[in-house]
């Protein structure tokens, strides 16, 4: 479906004004950190936990050798696959643009920024998929029986407490981070429980930097991104919003995981994001090509990428926070 250009007069002030709906937060690089230049199909190597943490060192007596062990490895494979989408412009729709009184639409430019943003949304429900589909902690979710949601019974400081000690005592690493979806951040911010322990700061007022402190953690992200599962239709009415961080439509979900500073040599971590390089060197690709027959140009943004999880240890996931 293309914007309609016809028939559009702008005049004076409103020249500088246009309506445009978009996400405009996606939270997919802070959750699996991304890691450049990965070949097509390769390995991460893994050190097994076990070895690392059995006692085995003992007394070494006169003449004699000291005991010895080893640490088993495996690995992770990566399959990268191309993620592309591509928005023809045509040169009528320029001429109009260019005309007194047009429509304040910037078609080339308009073009680029909507195929990027495409492959931003598609990472986003990726790793959004993986989170909310994946086994974590040996389980593929708890139900919290929206007991997040703020009034008597909320266990979410109790709830996320245990589980910080369940993912510590199975890896030695305390997780760092908490994923909320937006609806049970809005809710958390009304319980009293936490608004207690900040009532006499000076605003009063719980932000999720102060969530974070709370729970002696290094960030909390809120997923706010949505998509649409509408047919599409020719004037463009169609629109049908499905929250992207939720295993249950309208009931929340929580992430408490585990993530560095940035991926590297022995470096523990939930899951990343592969990406290779293009031939310029760029992880994003975007490139444009004339179509003579159709008096058009196309614009085509594409990248090369695999969502892969590298600790399910690391990660605990609650779902259904808000049901009632």
């Amino acid at each position: 479906m293309q914007p309609e250009m016809r028939g559009m007069l702008v005049a004076g002030p409103l020249a500088d004004i246009s309506i445009q709906y978009r996400n405009k937060a996606y939270i997919a690089d802070q959750v699996f950190p991304i890691v450049d230049n990965v070949p097509l199909d390769a390995k991460i190597a893994r050190y097994l936990k076990g070895a690392w943490f059995r006692d085995e060192a003992g007394i070494r007596a006169p003449s004699t050798r000291a005991r010895r062990g080893g640490y088993p490895t495996d690995y992770i494979s990566v399959a990268l696959d191309e993620y592309a989408f591509a928005k023809e412009v045509s040169d009528e729709d320029r001429r109009i643009a260019r005309m007194k009184n047009a429509p304040p639409l910037q078609p080339d430019q308009d073009a680029i920024e909507f195929t990027a943003d495409k492959i931003d949304l598609k990472k986003e429900i990726l790793v959004a998929a993986m989170i909310i589909g994946g086994t974590w902690s040996g389980v593929t979710g708890e139900d919290a029986e929206g007991l997040w949601k703020a009034g008597a019974g909320n266990t979410f400081l109790a709830d996320v407490r245990a589980r910080i000690e369940t993912i510590r005592s199975s890896t030695g690493l305390r997780p760092n981070r908490l994923l909320i979806d937006a609806g049970t951040y809005e809710s958390i911010k009304q319980e009293s429980t936490l608004l207690d322990l900040i009532k006499y700061t000076q605003r009063g007022v719980l932000t999720k930097e102060m969530i974070a402190a709370i729970l002696e953690l290094e960030r909390v992200e809120i997923g706010e991104a949505i998509k649409s599962t509408a047919v599409e239709k020719k004037d463009g009415t169609d629109f049908t919003a499905v929250n992207v961080w939720e295993k249950n439509a309208g009931k929340g979900m929580g992430f408490l995981y585990y993530t560095p500073p940035r991926p590297g040599l022995r470096v523990p971590m939930a899951g990343i994001q592969a990406r290779a390089a293009y031939e310029n060197g760029q992880a994003r690709r975007t490139t444009t090509w004339r179509e003579n027959a159709e008096h058009q140009d196309v614009y085509e943004s594409a990248e090369q990428t695999d969502i892969v999880l590298t600790g399910a240890d690391l990660g605990f996931l609650w779902y259904d926070t808000l049901a009632t």
